[in-house]
């Protein structure tokens, strides 16, 4: 049995160790990544050791089975720390590459390979699969388990695809994001969620000093997590909490539940981890007209509570604005330029007003987040495989469709056999689908129906 894994993050890495671990004996498993080195993907193919998890290290074992593996690992360096603490995410990268060299030296009997390459296409024949690689021949494979992540985020506004390269940035996390930029230089950041806080941190370490502007429709910035995220919740559901009702009254019930916890004198982030294992369940009660409803009115709240920040992170914004170099507002970004004397001319108007506001930056940064959407015209092995009818996009924009087995449904949401997906794009059937704790099981799940477990 051949099996192929096209993706290098931690999903990637997760199904790699699973398979590892379960895979009969002969079996044959191939890792193809175009990117970075295995296990960092985006999100820990940081260099910088300012950009921190935003998740506690308690949490971010790679299997649920050794719930304190990744502190054990950081002890194991001379890293000791408690697992409340918030480390750099290269830290985490490194771990996730050295858990997978030892589930690789641990199976002899099973024929490992890491393809250095990029797959373009995926095309059935015979029972089996044929991946095409931009370079080289092609390869054969019995399972194929797309470990692919999201795009590069969506362009906020027209005018700023008119701009010269130097001066607006569409992927904020290219090596070259900030080279040849000026300390004093005056930038703008178009969004204010976890993106903003992790360039405003590489600002900083680049000495700059320049104004920054962060602006997005709502202005909302990324709640803290607590400086000790792992005491025992003190807010407990009550029976029947969210069993039943509309978005709207499921909305008043954890508004009130809030509300009841802190005139307590409770924490207001015990009532999110309550919330959170019910958050599936709750997403697959929702309508599709319910669901847009959320993502229109309720997903930049959501957001920024759900997805908190490290309070160290948080703690480098709240300087800038004090010192006055960073302003965060709330507004509508009507037009990018370049004006005379070289700069981009931004204007925007503050949410409620009526007046055009101008800022004018020396780069202008793409922050608003990746995208999960495919049907805007992609190219690579998801524009192939879109091209082919062998995707079924999600209407409403959070990613693709799979079976129970995580087969990845074609057009006409039939399963494909022995073609599986796992990772963010799962958002548009189980919406909790970003962090570690949930990427692991369903990596897990995934990988047991491609053994045929």
């Amino acid at each position: 049995m051949h099996f192929l894994i096209i993706g290098g993050g931690f999903v990637g890495t997760a199904l790699a160790c699973e398979l590892l671990k379960q895979a009969p004996a002969g079996s044959s498993i191939t890792l193809a990544n175009s990117g970075g080195p295995l296990g960092k993907g985006l999100a820990y193919g940081t260099q910088s050791p300012l950009h921190l998890l935003n998740v506690p290290a308690a949490r971010m074992s790679w299997t649920d089975e050794q719930p304190d593996d990744f502190v054990n690992w950081l002890a194991g360096q001379g890293n000791t720390c408690d697992g409340a603490a918030f480390v750099p995410r290269q830290r985490y990268g490194d771990y996730l590459a050295v858990r997978l060299r030892e589930h690789i030296a641990a199976r002899p009997d099973v024929h490992w390979q890491q393809l250095q390459n990029r797959i373009d296409s995926l095309t059935p024949e015979a029972g089996r699969w044929i991946a095409q690689c931009a370079h080289g021949p092609a390869l054969t494979a019995d399972r194929v388990l797309l470990a692919l992540g999201n795009f590069a985020p969506a362009c906020p506004h027209p005018s700023l695809q008119a701009l010269p390269a130097d001066r607006y940035v569409g992927d904020p996390w290219q090596p070259d994001a900030l080279s040849g930029l000026p300390a004093d230089a005056p930038v703008a950041l178009i969004g204010t969620g976890l993106t903003m806080l992790d360039l405003l941190i590489s600002l900083q370490a680049m000495g700059h000093h320049g104004p920054v502007l962060a602006i997005s429709r709502r202005g909302l910035l990324p709640k803290p997590h607590r400086e000790n995220e792992l005491p025992p919740p003190q807010w407990q559901a009550p029976a029947g909490w969210l069993a039943a009702g509309s978005l709207r009254s499921q909305l008043r019930e954890v508004r009130q539940a809030i509300g009841r916890a802190q005139a307590n004198g409770q924490d207001w982030r015990d009532v999110w981890v309550a919330l959170r294992p019910r958050t599936t369940a709750l997403w697959h009660r929702l309508d599709e007209r319910a669901r847009a409803q959320f993502l229109r009115h309720l997903l930049p709240f959501w957001d920024v509570h759900r997805h908190r920040a490290a309070p160290q992170a948080l703690a480098v914004l709240r300087a800038a604005q004090a010192q006055g170099r960073v302003q965060a507002a709330a507004g509508r970004l009507l037009g990018a330029r370049v004006d005379a004397d070289g700069l981009v001319a931004l204007q925007w108007r503050a949410r409620g007003g009526q007046d055009t506001q101008e800022f004018k930056a020396a780069r202008v940064f793409n922050c608003t987040g990746p995208s999960t959407r495919l049907a805007e015209g992609r190219r690579g092995l998801f524009g192939h495989l879109l091209h082919d009818g062998r995707l079924r996009p999600c209407p409403l924009g959070l990613g693709l469709e799979v079976g129970a087995g995580y087969a990845l449904a074609d057009a006409e949401g039939r399963e494909q056999p022995g073609l599986f997906y796992v990772g963010p794009m799962l958002r548009s059937q189980h919406w909790e689908a970003t962090a570690v704790p949930e990427l692991r099981a369903h990596a897990k799940a995934a990988a047991r129906a491609a053994l045929g477990c």
